[in-house]
């Protein structure tokens, strides 16, 4: 009887490798990126906020659309989840940003700490460059955090006590 290995495919196998890095980098540094969706000609310029990894294994960029093209036809600026396996193209861009509080930026959204991969940290100020910053200087705390032990899931160890 010959035997036949059942392999699985992941969800983001045809996401290109390095677009991950770039977002969790644009996050970090408040960097705004342009990014072509979905294989759509047209560019979106976006303020990457978040990526987490939704209950089907999916990662996603939740992100502020600040400009660029919307299939819905709804104009710019909204808030908007990006799957990263349609993202076929990303650009990091020059322009900063500061996190989206106003706009209704929440951190602690339950979908977020199911998979979190890299969240803004609203504490720091965006690097907008020497006019913008005045004589304040430019902090090099990290723009994002890591998801602490009790926030990653079932899988964290519980070591509290230990050294």
């Amino acid at each position: 009887m010959m035997r036949t290995r059942k392999t699985t495919r992941s969800r983001d196998e045809g996401m290109i490798p390095n677009i991950l890095q770039i977002l969790t980098a644009a996050i970090r540094d408040k960097q705004c990126v342009a990014i072509r969706y979905h294989d759509q000609r047209d560019l979106r310029v976006i303020e990457p906020h978040v990526v987490y990894t939704k209950e089907n294994g999916e990662l996603v960029v939740e992100a502020y659309q600040v400009r660029g093209y919307s299939s819905s036809g709804r104009p710019p600026p909204f808030w908007r989840p990006f799957r990263l396996r349609k993202v076929s193209a990303v650009s990091p861009l020059k322009e900063h940003f500061q996190t989206r509080l106003k706009e209704g930026f929440v951190h602690d959204k339950e979908k977020y700490r199911r998979g979190l991969v890299a969240i803004i940290d609203d504490r720091r100020q965006a690097n907008l460059g020497p006019s913008a910053a005045g004589a304040q200087s430019v902090s090099t705390k990290q723009d994002y955090s890591y998801p602490q032990p009790r926030e990653i899931g079932p899988y964290a160890r519980n070591d509290s006590g230990r050294r």
